[in-house]
């Protein structure tokens, strides 16, 4: 291989190492709900077009998403909120979860569209449950100890 050549190699490899350090991943949770995820934390997103999960105006539970459970018809979250209440996405240092607030949410898959619950106490919570006909049995599926 000729220097011209390692040279050109080195300089595109240079211009996409950004992305390389990305760690973005997804997976469908259920009906175009997506668990996304960056680096070291995951996010709910809500749209048609898989390759648009990443975007802001499509992320419907922020960051510091730690547990997930679904049926055919809910989708049941516990998320805490970040330290830094400024609107913010990507800004790595005000994603620090506040371990003291836990978020509990309640989506409803039933219908095209998103309909969203959210509560700030498990009572609460769990009452809604009681009131949607969300089994006790619905457990999450995805659960990230480290954050909680």
């Amino acid at each position: 291989m000729g220097i011209n050549k390692k040279i050109g190699l080195f300089f595109c490899f240079c211009l996409t190492s950004c992305y390389f350090g990305a760690n973005e991943s997804s997976e469908e949770i259920i009906n175009n709900y997506y668990l996304a995820k960056w680096d070291e934390n995951t996010w709910i997103s809500y749209c048609k077009d898989i390759d648009r999960i990443f975007d802001i105006e499509k992320i419907i539970i922020g960051h510091n998403v730690f547990a997930v459970g679904n049926n055919e018809d809910f989708i049941i979250a516990k998320q805490h909120p970040c330290e830094n209440n400024d609107l913010h996405f990507m800004d790595y240092d005000s994603l620090k979860p506040n371990r003291n607030i836990t978020n509990y949410i309640i989506i409803e898959t039933r219908n095209d569209g998103c309909k969203l619950h959210s509560f700030n106490n498990e009572k609460d919570y769990n009452n809604e449950r009681i009131r949607f006909g969300i089994p006790k049995s619905l457990v999450y599926q995805f659960y990230d100890n480290e954050l909680e």
